[in-house]
């Protein structure tokens, strides 16, 4: 379950950049639109499912538990028209690139939890 949850962010971060040419002035087609934000949702779920609470877990991992929701969320804005401009875009990355660091960082304190209990 975790490598779903890792390749989910992956592709996801792999389909904002390519969106990422919106910042240029190139209008992205509807498909990779679309695409990128069922990707985004399956990414949250996943993680919440995949974080889900488990004994000696710390505030790290309930925080990457649901901090995805943030740029799905912004990006669900953006994509209904509430939340226009390229600062709300800009704001879109940073939570999205930080919801990846977390997510590792959590999948490493998992990891490193179940090496010292072994």
């Amino acid at each position: 379950m975790i490598w779903a949850l890792r390749v989910a962010f992956l592709l996801q971060a792999l389909l904002g950049l390519g969106l990422a040419r919106l910042l240029l002035g190139q209008a992205p087609a509807e498909p990779e639109i679309n695409a990128h934000l069922v990707l985004g949702a399956v990414a949250a779920l996943l993680a919440i499912v995949v974080l889900s609470p488990s004994p000696g877990d710390d505030g790290v991992v309930a925080t990457a538990r649901f901090f995805p929701l943030l740029p799905l969320i912004v990006g669900l804005l953006i994509r209904i028209g509430t939340a226009p401009g390229l600062l709300i875009i800009y704001v879109h990355i940073a939570l999205g690139i930080a919801a990846v660091g977390l997510i590792e960082m959590a999948i490493a304190r998992r990891r490193r939890a179940a090496r010292g209990s072994a």
